[in-house]
């Protein structure tokens, strides 16, 4: 019997040993993939009221929407985003007509009468994009739910049950207008508009809730190519591009509502990218939407312009990181993404969507909580900037491994970001040719840490992952 019992301990020792056997991450950067332009996030729902928190953060000289947009877009203090996505409203703020469950999801319009606008509407969220333009922000998506109110069917930016459209062709040219009217005001402000985008996951009934719009594949290349032709009569647009379709899903008809624009002579030209949100899609869902898009458009980027782990409850750990942090990993991995943002910057609390929780109480004192959502994220968008690479990575599968080459500050670099998400430390060996850099320093978000540096020094090739947690390592001349 002890003999046994030696035995089972001795199978039970060498088991474990090999269960915590260090993997190998092998880096070829002679096999190079997509080249990254922007991270960001939306500012829907919550840029309206917090760009008017003007009080002071805290005991400092800052003031709490100024900490927010600083903890999202600033390139040292913050997570460095590029991308920033601005809710061009239907007007259901103005009116108050259609079911909302919550009254941010209503929005303004800036139109006080067709072709008449007050540009001081909307103040927080104009005040909002035009600080993070100045933190660094250089490409802002100017996106729609739905059609302004005035233009709709239901007469509301919500459809009615059972309808399957809200606009008519006769009123796509006058939208058209408006948003561009809208476009080179921004433009005229400072604000750098990259791209202009009038649908919003056209394939949901979009009849309650928030403003919405629902759209038949075919209905979809009308309200592109009116809005093509209104950007081509405006100098002040020549740099600005349209983007779309914004389906929900890589799934479903997805690749209908892709094949109506690129397979349109008169847009087939304009779109060098496609844009889509990763909610309800599995891995084999993006394989099959990439593998599509190599058969029928090879040459056009692919974008992911909204995601959130749509999940009930506030969570403040490394849970909802994780998450966040293995569906960006398998959109740049699998989709070869070029972009990527997250559905909104600040949430109140309640779900996992918010990279910050922002609250204020009954006596109007504000809370600012960076969540670990933030962070996770940051290990990828302060580090992997516009212009950097994505190369090759084999090996070490179960940490999610993505690594980029790219040029900052006048140096040579490369980022690795690994995810552990087991609740045990793991050690990684780093293989490939290194021989360029000189410096190596390692930043870690995990229970204990927010983005923080753990590690600079000379470069090595053995790193140990905490548990529960995202690391980047950046590799310098």
């Amino acid at each position: 019997m002890i003999r046994l019992l030696s035995l089972l301990m001795a199978l039970l020792l060498a088991l474990s040993a090999s269960a915590f056997a260090a993997e190998t991450l092998t880096i070829d950067t002679s096999i190079t993939h997509q080249t990254i332009e922007s991270f960001g996030t939306s500012g829907a729902w919550w840029s309206q009221y917090v760009g008017l928190w003007d009080d002071k953060y805290l005991n400092t000289q800052t003031t709490n929407r100024q900490r927010i947009a600083t903890l999202l877009y600033h390139p040292t203090y913050g997570i460095g985003l590029t991308n920033y996505r601005y809710n061009l409203g239907a007007g259901s703020a103005d009116s108050g007509l259609g079911n909302y469950w919550d009254p941010n999801r209503r929005a303004q319009s800036f139109e006080t009468a067709p072709g008449v606008y007050d540009w001081t509407k909307d103040e927080g969220a104009q005040w909002f994009v035009k600080e993070v333009t100045r933190l660094g922000c250089t490409e802002v998506v100017l996106f729609f739910n739905s059609p302004p109110e005035r233009l709709t069917i239901s007469g509301t930016a919500q459809v009615k049950k059972g309808a399957n459209k809200n606009i008519e062709p006769e009123n796509y040219a006058a939208w058209a207008v408006y948003a561009c009217d809208v476009a080179e005001y921004f433009i005229s402000q400072g604000v750098p508009v990259k791209f202009i985008s009038p649908i919003n996951e056209p394939q949901w009934a979009w009849d309650d809730g928030q403003e919405g719009c629902h759209y038949e594949p075919n209905q979809i290349a009308g309200v592109y190519i009116a809005f093509l032709e209104e950007m081509r009569k405006r100098p002040a647009l020549a740099g600005v591009e349209l983007s779309g379709p914004e389906s929900g899903e890589w799934g479903g008809q997805t690749t209908r509502y892709v094949s109506v624009i690129l397979g349109n002579s008169k847009l087939s030209g304009h779109f060098t990218a496609v844009d889509c949100h990763s909610y309800w899609s599995d891995t084999q869902s993006k394989v099959s939407f990439k593998n599509w898009m190599k058969v029928h458009y090879p040459h056009v980027k692919i974008r992911m312009s909204e995601w959130c782990e749509m999940v009930n409850g506030t969570d403040l750990t490394m849970d909802s990181a994780i998450h966040l942090a293995q569906c960006l990993q398998e959109d740049l991995t699998v989709l070869d993404v070029v972009s990527w943002s997250t559905w909104v910057g600040v949430s109140p609390g309640g779900y996992r969507d918010g990279l910050i929780h922002a609250t204020e109480n009954g006596a109007g004192e504000k809370s600012i909580v960076p969540l670990k959502r933030l962070w996770a994220y940051g290990n990828y968008t302060r580090y992997i900037r516009p212009g950097f690479t994505r190369v090759e990575t084999t090996g070490a599968k179960s940490v999610d491994p993505v690594a980029f080459i790219g040029e900052r500050d006048g140096k040579a670099q490369m980022v690795i970001v690994l995810i552990n998400e087991d609740y045990r430390p793991q050690t990684i060996n780093l293989a490939g040719d290194f021989s360029g850099y000189t410096k190596m320093d390692v930043h870690e978000t995990s229970a204990n840490r927010d983005l923080a540096r753990t590690y600079s020094g000379a470069v090595k090739t053995e790193v140990t992952l905490p548990m529960q947690s995202v690391i980047t390592i950046v590799l310098s001349e």
